[in-house]
């Protein structure tokens, strides 16, 4: 099982976008895949066509206390997507609900395991994990990396992209020094105008400082993602031509291509755990 973040403190760089397009994509290939909705905002949720405010099951129970009379397993709140990818695709639903669980993890005992908690003991066994972090560097998004084997950041090519990503990595770094926790980073350019000038010399630039670690995969600016998004269908159902739509399958590709070294380097970390 691969359990990956989607996280950015910076908000409208398209994180959701990602969350719910890698995941379908994914799930359109055979994997069988859970998205989990870690923003109060709900907008992973929304982008699947569910209404936030008509759920009576959320990962608002899933992040309750042990005794809490709400706390719910990962299974009973997951929902199954039967219109996309053939019932591969889950979704761990939110809402505005979920704000309180900030407050809730407070003063709690282990507050940062609680998701990695609920992800353990899910009865459901995915191939995938696709968590779509909330635009803050507080104690949900901490949840998200502490459950995670990897991080995926998506970036604008813009100017000052590169230090937004920087004051991340030290958010990174904390989870690894103070938690003892190890994760694989990843950028991704997302809402790239591939004519722009200023976009060649930043991604040229986000290349040559991370390496091999950016995906070769670039995701362009493309009006048919933000309409897809507001009909709550994914771009391969809603424009399967769409550069949007190559744009996601190839990243699903680039992904999925790296399953047997992921699975070497868990092996290796979890002996050395």
């Amino acid at each position: 099982m691969r359990i990956i973040s989607i996280a950015n403190q910076k908000g409208g760089v398209a994180k959701t976008t990602t969350a719910i397009n890698l995941g379908t994509c994914l799930a359109d290939f055979g994997k069988k895949v859970l998205l989990i909705d870690m923003d109060p905002q709900g907008h992973t949720t929304i982008g699947l066509g569910i209404e936030p405010n008509e759920l009576e099951r959320t990962m608002l129970n899933v992040m309750e206390p042990v005794r809490s009379p709400n706390k719910l397993n990962m299974e009973d709140v997951a929902i199954k997507i039967e219109k996309f990818s053939n019932g591969n695709l889950y979704l761990a639903p939110s809402n505005i609900d979920f704000a309180s669980a900030e407050y809730k993890l407070i003063d709690q005992i282990g507050r940062e395991d609680f998701l990695n908690n609920g992800i353990q003991n899910c009865q459901i066994r995915f191939d995938y994990i696709i968590i779509d972090c909330p635009p803050s560097l507080g104690i949900l998004t901490i949840n998200a990396l502490k459950a995670s084997y990897e991080v995926i950041i998506p970036m604008q090519p813009h100017y000052f992209a590169l230090r937004g990503i920087e004051e991340f990595m030290e958010t990174i770094k904390i989870v690894h020094q103070n938690l003892h926790h190890y994760l694989d980073i990843y950028v991704l350019v997302t809402i790239a105008d591939t004519r722009s000038n200023i976009a060649k010399e930043v991604i040229e630039e986000t290349r040559n400082y991370f390496k091999e670690r950016v995906f070769k995969t670039i995701i362009r600016k493309n009006i048919a993602l933000v309409e897809a998004s507001s009909q709550g269908v994914p771009i391969i159902y809603y424009r399967p031509k769409s550069h949007g739509a190559e744009d996601y399958i190839e990243l699903a590709e680039e992904v999925i291509s790296f399953e047997k070294e992921k699975i070497s380097a868990r092996i290796y970390q979890d002996n050395r755990l």
